[in-house]
């Protein structure tokens, strides 16, 4: 049977008490489970920041080892943009873009897909070399965004002047079943 406190007039708890019993919840076969102390689950955010700092460090010292698979089909299909520019290959341009692109130039000049591709390809003038400077792919689920510097240069057909072009290009490619797509493109001159 359990003994009960008793409580006094001075509201002191008075029991029995055995000056030899032991101090831990083990020694006196309590099976009531250990508070966890609050410093013990707390985590020390100066411990936290430097380890997430050593990650990113560690991040960005190391190379990735390979593009993620949607990563190189992206960088294919930017490449055969690039080139199909430079040889003013309409069934190639149109191939690599949606329907619904939308084109902007550096002047602000805004075209759609059959727009594009005419221009691109009317033959009023030529480019003499297209290179993409530093690019960067990042696939967001069906979504890749690509950019780059752009450096051209261009012969104008009609009195042959060459117009060199350096710009930073935005590009928007969307995966369409198993391809990816340009949606759409925008160009800032620098």
């Amino acid at each position: 049977m359990r003994e009960t406190y008793q409580y006094g007039f001075d509201r002191a708890m008075t029991h029995p008490h055995d000056d030899n019993a032991p101090l831990n919840k083990v020694g006196r076969r309590c099976n009531t489970p250990r508070k966890i102390k609050k410093e013990e689950t707390m985590i020390n955010r100066r411990d936290l920041a430097l380890s997430t700092l050593a990650i990113s460090a560690l991040a960005l010292s190391t190379p990735a080892l390979a593009a993620s698979a949607d990563e190189e089909a992206v960088a294919k299909k930017v490449e055969a943009f690039r080139l199909a520019q430079i040889a003013a290959d309409p069934k190639a341009l149109g191939a690599l873009c949606w329907d619904d692109l939308s084109y902007s130039h550096s002047s602000g000049k805004v075209e759609d897909k059959t727009t594009f591709v005419t221009n691109a390809t009317d033959g009023k003038s030529k480019f003499l070399s297209i290179e993409y400077k530093d690019p960067t792919i990042k696939v967001v689920g069906p979504a890749a965004i690509v950019r780059f510097h752009w450096v051209a240069e261009q012969e104008m057909a009609a009195d042959g002047k060459k117009v060199p072009t350096n710009l930073h290009i935005l590009m928007n490619w969307q995966k369409q079943g198993d391809e990816w797509k340009l949606l759409s493109r925008a160009a800032t001159k620098l």
